[in-house]
């Protein structure tokens, strides 16, 4: 309940989780139970002789030591007393040899050392039978009080049953219920039937005390007479009962009072569904009398007492149905959708059927009537099963789930609700069969659905954990790319320093380049096609390639060389690769050869069947040398969850999110293979063109004398913007989160033509920092920077596709090229000093 009062319900399917728990303290306390015994016996030990050395000897320190060797071996059992007797054995050496000597004894003394040597083991012995003969006493006794809970629930049960299977009225047997289930359930309970019209209405309730029985009907049949905490509509449901919830249940101050007679503290409120529809709701509450609370066992409990208690309502009013009139209940046998049929208890025939029964199982009236109930079961079936219908000495039975054949062979789950009857004479049962065959495979789809769905989870929570470590990883790896760019370009090509450089230059490379590949699989990104080298890609990620198909399989590059450029997402492009890659790997459990090769193809408009326009082409192929796909598998290969993997191995989209992201770029894909042949996988890519090529700026292109803000919390980046953008002529104010910006603008009289503002920042982030700028300045332009994944950043207010945006990490030349896209041709030397703040 929250400090509003209102009333908090727990449903049936939150109990089913279950929740980690760290191992407890036991296995120190048998650590400590096993020490304990031996360090009092050495402690003993240790003290007689200290004693002795200061001339106040025991004279009989022996009995003693046998004693802390009895409870050693009572507390930690044999290994423990045997140390314990080792130890005691030990102290008798040396306090019965001759002084003076070691291993010498007299006589008396040997026959002594030999007699406490052989009673310390046999005590030791002995003790530890005792023991565990008391701990399989004590086991013996825990199980059977684990017994005897599990039989009173049975016995409950079984109670339960005999009650709900007394009558045909379920008026009876509902109130018959009530007074069983308190108080073993509940210290007072309501059972509410359905009506025909749909409402509920009060059919029995009691209380532990027999004079409050009457307070428990004035409760439910008062004003709308609804249960007392609300009619269950989503399953079974669990709730503490406090004065605030009383008070918002009560619909005047007459029914708050009967509420507080019955002093409820918790309550179950579980539907009574039968044949998929509500026939009821059953209520149990506990109160302060009894001190007692629910338990998640409980509810479970409740839900299969409501489940058996549902049966009688529903057996009852189909028996009243009948009961009206013999033609009346002939019509709606006859007439009924569901399969129905009377059979023989003793003989096990069938008397008759309805015509849906006829129309379910295909078999004709007279067929019918000339078999047996064994004759619809299926052949793999035992003769002689019993199914919980063929005669249990009952007026009703339970809901039965058995498999039936249909004339044509096909096997169908049915849901059985009987009622014994007397049919000219003889012993026979009435039966409702119900065809749950398509609800067990929803139920089993449903589950696979479910696994799909936490896989789905886990793969988020993969793509968020992701996306929080490239933050700060992006903003380490662009103050290195940033400061390796500064540090080339001061270098002479002859400095001995230049490689070191360039190296630190190539690592940042390929950690950024890591960072995209791990993110690509983690949020959906936003798509930045531009022109890439398909070998350079394939290069790039030749590292991480090799440790993604381990050490089995050997991996071989076949690049031709000048090839042309495409025009795709970075990410995408790997993302294919790697997807390649695992599907080749998975088609190799046993190791082989993994071959990736490019190339370039000409598709003429000639080619047959050809799956991609005309054009010019750059071609990825990755072939292996598994066990290759056979003609029934090929046809669905591109499609989700079925590749060339070997079987057993894990599951995926395969080369369907392949062949999606490249049809995407107006590619193609094709795949050969054969049984025992390997697979290729062959990519297709439009070639970029050489007028679609973008025309590099020159260097000079990239100066400005614009005054330009710098928004940056991460100091290293912050230094970096600040360096670049002065070595390309800028004038650079600084800030280190969104209010030290608006300071030192306020603060700076000459105009600002750009702002660089990181987007998640301390004090305030930079879409306010935008809102509060342009408020003074609306001519100031924005370029925003960020290491967040696309979602993170768009979450914050700012969309890629609508504002200049720059990806960290970042390179000064990528930095300068977006900074003057935003500004354009370069500015017209404003007058001012170049700050630095």
């Amino acid at each position: 309940m929250d400090e509003s009062g209102a009333f908090q319900r727990v449903t049936g399917p939150a109990f089913l989780r279950t929740a980690a728990r760290v191992a407890s303290g036991a296995d120190w306390s048998w650590v400590g139970a096993s020490v304990r015994g031996p360090l009092l016996t050495l402690a003993t030990a240790i003290v007689f002789d200290v004693l002795a050395r200061n001339s106040l000897p025991i004279a009989h320190p022996f009995p003693i030591l046998v004693f802390t060797t009895v409870y050693s071996t009572y507390s930690g059992g044999l290994r423990p007393g045997l140390i314990s007797a080792l130890i005691t054995m030990l102290y008798a050496l040396h306090y019965l040899s001759e002084p003076g000597s070691i291993l010498r004894y007299t006589p008396t003394n040997a026959y002594s050392l030999l007699a406490i040597s052989v009673a310390v083991s046999l005590t030791v012995l002995l003790v530890a039978r005792l023991q565990g003969a008391a701990r399989g006493a004590h086991f013996i006794q825990l199980s059977r009080q684990e017994a005897e809970r599990v039989d009173r629930r049975l016995a409950f049960f079984a109670e339960a049953n005999a009650v709900l299977a007394s009558s045909l009225d379920y008026t009876n047997t509902l109130r018959d219920l009530s007074r069983l289930i308190v108080p073993t359930l509940a210290d007072w309970c309501a059972i509410h039937v359905a009506t025909e019209q749909g409402t509920l209405q009060f059919i029995s309730g009691a209380h532990r005390d027999p004079s409050k029985d009457l307070l428990v009907r004035a409760l439910c049949e008062y004003g709308s007479a609804r249960p007392p905490f609300g009619t269950p509509h989503r399953g079974a449901e669990m709730g503490e009962v406090t004065d605030a919830v009383l008070r918002t249940r009560a619909e005047d101050p007459e029914q708050l009072k009967l509420f507080r007679a019955l002093s409820p503290t918790a309550f179950i409120g579980v539907p009574m569904l039968a044949r998929g529809q509500n026939a009821g709701t059953i209520t149990l509450v506990v109160s302060t009398e009894s001190g007692r609370s629910y338990e998640a066992d409980d509810l479970a409990f409740a839900q299969e007492l409501a489940s058996r208690a549902a049966l009688p309502v529903d057996n009852a009013r189909l028996y009243d149905a009948a009961q009206e009139a013999d033609e009346r209940y002939g019509m709606l046998f006859e007439n009924n959708p569901q399969p129905m049929w009377v059979f023989d208890v003793e003989t096990l025939e069938f008397i008759e059927v309805n015509d849906a029964a006829i129309r379910h199982y295909g078999y004709s009236r007279d067929e019918f009537v000339a078999m047996t109930i064994m004759d619809i079961l299926p052949s793999e079936d035992a003769p002689g099963l019993h199914h919980g219908l063929e005669g249990t000495g009952a007026q009703r039975g339970d809901v039965a789930l058995a498999q039936h054949q249909r004339k044509d062979g096909t096997i169908i789950d049915m849901e059985l609700v009987s009622h014994e009857m007397e049919l000219d004479g003889r012993r026979t049962r009435l039966v409702l069969g119900t065809d749950i065959t398509e609800r067990t495979r929803t139920r089993a789809a449903l589950h696979q659905s479910e696994e799909q769905l936490r896989q789905a989870q886990r793969t988020d929570v993969a793509g968020r954990l992701a996306g929080g470590v490239a933050h700060d990883f992006n903003n380490l790896l662009t103050t290195i790319l940033g400061f390796s760019d500064l540090l080339l370009s001061d270098l002479p090509e002859e400095h001995v320093r230049r490689k070191d450089v360039e190296q630190i230059r190539k690592a940042a490379d390929r950690g950024a380049l890591l960072t995209r590949q791990l993110l690509s699989f983690g949020q959906p990104p936003t798509l930045q096609p531009r022109a890439l080298e398909l070998n350079s890609v394939v290069t790039n990620m030749e590292g991480l390639l090799r440790r993604l198909v381990g050490a089995d399989i050997q991996l071989t590059t076949r690049l031709r060389p000048g090839l042309g450029e495409v025009k795709m997402d970075p990410g995408q492009l790997e993302q294919v690769l790697v997807n390649l890659i695992l599907n080749a790997r998975d088609a190799m459990p046993a190791g082989g050869t993994l071959t990736i090769e490019t190339g370039e193809r000409q598709i003429s408009e000639s080619i047959r069947g050809r799956s991609v326009k005309p054009g010019r082409y750059l071609v990825l192929a990755v072939s292996d040398t598994g066990n290759g796909i056979d003609g029934e598998e090929f046809s669905h290969v591109l499609d989700p969850f079925l590749t060339s993997r070997a079987p057993g191995s894990r599951a995926g989209l395969g080369l369907s999110i392949v062949y999606g992201i490249i049809k995407q770029s107006g590619g193609g894909v094709r795949v050969s293979s054969g049984p025992e042949e390997g697979t290729t996988v062959k990519v297709f890519i439009p070639r970029l063109e050489t007028d679609q090529l973008a025309v590099t700026d020159v260097t000079a292109s990239l100066h400005g004398d614009e005054t330009v803000l710098v928004v940056e919390d991460e100091d290293g980046v912050r230094e970096l913007l600040w360096g670049v953008l002065s070595r390309h002529g800028h004038r650079v104010l600084e800030a280190r989160h969104g209010r030290d910006a608006v300071t030192v603008a306020a603060g700076y009289r000459h105009p600002i033509q750009l702002l660089v503002t990181d987007v998640v920042m301390p004090e305030m982030g930079g879409g306010e920092l935008v809102d509060q700028l342009h408020s003074t300045r609306p001519e100031l332009k924005v370029l925003y920077i960020s290491g967040y994944t696309t979602d993170e950043v768009a979450r914050r207010g700012v969309k890629q596709n609508e504002a200049a945006f720059i990806q960290k990490p970042f390179t000064s030349e990528e930095l300068m090229r977006k900074v003057r896209e935003v500004l354009g041709e370069a500015g017209s030397h404003l007058e001012g000093t170049e700050p630095r703040t």
